[in-house]
């Protein structure tokens, strides 16, 4: 690729010389004003720079690999401070590759936190509803997003334009350690009417000659969306310096069962059969979810459920030969917290000074504590520290997203952005609860936690229940089908960036409304997709059959590889999956079928294999011709394996 500068933009060429962003231009904007880059100039190799009102441009471009790393700043000259609103690359609406007719192109739109939304989506649609209560933690930006217009899209971190013929291309930051970065994208009737790329100031302040930095963002063309982001991801993970974990754990999770109610007698009951049965359950970790503490804020006080403490816990998990874990939603501080009462200081206000409370828990006003203010930094280091120095070797991390999400918010330090404020957070615990110990991020901005976390939920929470009742099936609401959609959509992310957590299995009978052909789906999902592996059922009342599922999944972890949706571009939640099992390298196909009616599925496999076995039923079906074809219920699905003559 050849990017050269014309004038107020820049004009990106594929090798051949055809013109793949015929004009790209830099917007920053700042104090409510937007203030455009004019008359570019060379200033050395691949450098350039540009002025305009006060503020000085630079952008440098560094083609590599294929595709096109571009890094841009402005240095604020006004003489006076002001707040960033972004700094923004805008393709201009002219005669390229990227013009392509609104029917003909369907959009990857990538979500903001675990729970956020993902797929592709096209012609004639909207961007994802989502439960208007719920929007300031779905989404980076609410008021660009609602409410929703037909062919205009939101995209955070990545986005990929799928063209019906012809080559797609990736644009996507590859860091993301400062910035919320984002993308509209909006389809018109011959080509699209926006393309931009956001790196957002979030109103942080930048005093007189001081320089805003964007995050560096990818252009990357290919045939292959799928291999697009897996090759994304990879390069994203290195910039961000991916934790490297030798394995997959394993472990078992009090919430999905006992949910809040849970006790610890409850704990002690599990443990006691996790002890006795080992060979049968050799799971690594045991993690205590949310319900034992007194107070968002007061995590080392237990309440009166939890008699013994936490030291005792994990003491007992320890003996037990398992590694002691748990549940904290450190940046939530409850009103009723002796830490609220003592440090009112330590979280953040708003433009008045007062605590900016975020949510309610409980019947209880939630405020937020400040990653960026050294009492907070140094309570959430000293907390960390405490809990490795009790035995805690795992650390579930939830609802991070509040650190970022703050209304009319300001944070100690003015010039911080939201993903600092989280970041520097983030930072202080790795460093309190140390670097061998392991972290799970839940509910948390995804780009903010990379390089920090060793795995990371990357969809909503999963339910004993299909969908809910009498209840809006908004797109980031926990049912069954939004949680697969975003378990193999994310699958490119998978130890590239972390290890993916898709969330429990649910095997039970008991507190469970799940059908059998549900529970089925589900453990195809979890065995396919691979990834972090946490049990939730009570094992004292687990029924045998329901229990093999179970080990099933723990005989080993990440059992396929080459994991991918085939039908990734025309659908948005995929139902055609496919891997290679890892042990002997054989093409595995997964029908899901996620629909109300019976499902006929009918694709072409291109192999030597002529037969496939499927896993549930036994059932050997002979491949015609290279044809697999199945009939699956509605909430089911079948597996085939294929089978070498």
């Amino acid at each position: 690729m050849r990017i050269t500068a014309e004038k107020d933009g820049f004009r990106i060429e594929n090798g051949g010389g055809v013109p793949l962003i015929a004009e790209l231009r830099l917007t920053a904007g700042f104090n409510g004003r937007k203030v455009e880059a004019k008359n570019w100039r060379s200033c050395g190799p691949d450098r350039f720079e540009a002025e305009n009102g006060g503020i000085r441009f630079r952008a440098g471009v560094s083609p590599d690999d294929g595709g096109l790393f571009l890094k841009s700043e402005f240095t604020n000259e006004t003489g006076s401070p002001v707040e960033v609103d972004f700094l923004r690359w805008s393709r201009s609406p002219e005669r390229d590759s990227l013009a392509v007719p609104g029917p003909r192109l369907r959009v990857y739109r990538e979500g903001w936190t675990m729970a956020s939304a993902c797929g592709t989506v096209g012609w004639g649609e909207t961007d994802f509803r989502c439960n208007p209560d719920y929007l300031p933690f779905a989404v980076s930006v609410p008021e660009r997003f609602e409410p929703p217009k037909p062919n205009r899209f939101t995209s955070e971190y990545v986005t990929v334009l799928l063209p019906d013929e012809g080559d797609s291309l990736l644009a996507g930051f590859v860091t993301t350690a400062d910035r919320v970065c984002r993308f509209e994208i909006e389809l018109g009737e011959t080509a699209p009417a926006g393309f931009d790329a956001v790196s957002c100031g979030d109103r942080a302040r930048l005093l007189p000659g001081e320089t805003f930095r964007a995050e560096e963002l990818l252009l990357l063309p290919g045939p292959d969306a799928w291999a697009l982001l897996r090759k994304y991801a990879g390069i994203w993970g290195d910039r961000m310096q991916l934790r490297r974990r030798d394995h997959t754990p394993t472990g078992w999770c009090s919430w999905y069962y006992y949910f809040s109610k849970v006790t610890e007698a409850d704990v002690l009951e599990n443990l006691a059969y996790m002890k006795e049965h080992r060979a049968e359950w050799p799971l690594e970790y045991l993690q205590i979810d949310d319900g034992y503490q007194a107070a968002l804020g007061d995590w080392l006080v237990t309440n009166e459920k939890f008699p013994h403490g936490l030291r005792f816990l994990a003491e007992q998990i320890r003996a037990a030969g398992i590694k002691p874990g748990l549940w904290l939603a450190p940046f939530m501080v409850e009103e009723r917290s002796s830490l609220l009462v003592e440090h009112p200081d330590y979280v953040v206000h708003d433009s008045r000074g007062d605590i900016a409370w975020t949510t309610e828990w409980r019947g209880s006003r939630v405020a937020v504590l400040d990653g960026t203010h050294p009492g907070a930094q140094a309570y959430l280091r000293t907390l960390f520290r405490s809990l490795a120095e009790i035995g805690f070797e795992y650390v579930k991390l939830d609802f991070m997203m509040y650190a970022c999400a703050a209304k009319d918010g300001r944070f100690h330090d003015p010039g911080a952005t939201r993903v600092q404020a989280l970041r520097r957070g983030l930072a202080a615990i790795r460093e309190g609860f140390g670097d061998d110990r392991f972290i799970l991020g839940c509910t948390t901005v995804l780009g903010a936690s990379a390089g920090l976390v060793d795995a990371e939920r990357i969809s909503t929470d999963i339910t004993p229940y299909w969908r809910p009742d009498n209840r809006e099936d908004f797109a980031e609401a926990p049912t069954v089908p939004n949680v697969c959609r975003n378990v193999i959509n994310r699958r490119y992310m998978h130890k590239a960036l972390w290890i993916n957590d898709p969330d429990v299995h649910i095997a039970r009978l008991d507190n469970n409304r799940l059908s059998e052909e549900e529970v089925q789906l589900w453990s195809s999902a979890l065995w396919l997709a691979g990834g972090l592996l946490l049990l939730c059922d009570r094992f004292e009342s687990l029924a045998p059959e329901r229990a093999e599922l179970s080990k099933l999944l723990l005989r080993r972890t990440d059992a396929f590889r080459d994991v991918r949706p085939l039908d990734f571009r025309d659908s948005t939640v995929p139902s055609v999956w496919f891997g290679r099992f890892a042990e002997t390298g054989a093409p595995v196909y997964g029908f899901f079928n996620f629909g109300e009616e019976p499902r006929r599925f009918a694709i072409r496999h291109d192999g030597p294999e002529t037969a496939f076995k499927e896993h549930w039923s036994g059932q050997l079906l002979e491949a015609d011709s290279g044809r697999i074809e199945a009939e699956v219920p509605p909430h089911g699905c079948r597996l085939f394996f294929g089978v070498t003559p």
